[in-house]
């Protein structure tokens, strides 16, 4: 998997993490999610990564806090890529992934500002910064 890739992988993984804040996910929320990563990200990929993800992690029983924590380690390594642009549209999408099954609740609520924050942050040091 290229850096690029690490990217769309972690855009799955957190939006599995945002489905599950709220406890289980439904297949109905699984086929949803996929509909909305689908449809945020205008990007040539293969979107069978999203169900590969959500497959993988509802098998390891991973909990959203560290699924967000290794979602963000994929977030660091294709950050080459991460421009201001592809930031607004990852949070945009997990927003949308959110508000796909209201109530958005506070947990869901922390998870998506944290994001924000910690994909804002995320910079590419290069000899001009």
């Amino acid at each position: 998997m290229d850096a690029k890739q690490h990217l769309y992988y972690a855009l799955g993984a957190l939006a599995y993490a945002v489905a599950k804040a709220d406890g289980k996910v439904q297949a109905e929320e699984r086929e949803k999610v996929k509909e909305i990563v689908n449809e945020g990200i205008q990007h040539e990929i293969d979107f069978t990564y999203t169900d590969i993800i959500f497959q993988l992690l509802q098998k390891d029983k991973m909990g959203f806090k560290d699924v967000y924590t290794w979602a963000m380690h994929a977030f660091e390594t294709g950050k080459y890529y991460l421009t201001p642009e592809v930031k607004k549209q990852f949070i945009a999408v997990i927003e949308q992934v959110a508000e796909a099954f209201p109530p958005a609740d506070p947990v869901e609520r922390a998870l998506i500002a944290r994001f924000g924050e910690d994909i804002s942050k995320m910079e590419v040091k290069t000899a001009h910064n």
